[in-house]
């Protein structure tokens, strides 16, 4: 638990009852907290990131972003950002809200971003294939050699 007391879990640690991990070695990485993105999320990120959203915000959510291929790769690099982070002493949470979690979440949240087109309706299933990936055409097979 954090300083603010044992009704605010802050999902970040510091109970000494629970954070008795012994540090990481360049041989043996750190045990991860959470197995998968959306337990990161359910526990950590979406409490830290109380907005209001969609109708009129100038936020917008998806409640399934995890079928969203950006969001969830964004939020995978964010949790595994934070299990690496937070054992890095003073600045690591600091640098993992800085450099990982606000401006990955600014992108998901902003009005154009990946979940513009369940603002209204909840999830929108993006199946035409112009929405499936940014328009590509194929280089001449020499340009890369």
């Amino acid at each position: 638990m954090s300083e603010f007391g044992s009704e605010f879990d802050d999902g970040f640690g510091g109970d000494p009852e629970v954070d008795e991990e012994r540090p990481a070695t360049d041989d043996e990485p750190a045990e991860l907290v959470y197995a998968n993105p959306l337990e990161f999320f359910t526990d950590v990120l979406g409490p830290s990131y109380v907005r209001e959203v969609n109708g009129g915000s100038e936020f917008v959510w998806c409640p399934q972003w995890y079928k969203h291929v950006e969001a969830l790769s964004r939020v995978e690099t964010i949790w595994r950002a934070w299990e690496y982070l937070r054992i890095e002493g003073a600045l690591g949470l600091s640098a993992w809200w800085l450099n990982h979690a606000d401006p990955h979440m600014r992108m998901l949240m902003a009005p154009n971003g990946p979940f513009k087109k369940c603002i209204y309706d909840g999830h929108t299933p993006r199946d035409r294939p112009e929405l499936l990936c940014l328009p590509h055409a194929h280089p001449d097979r020499d340009l890369f050699s």
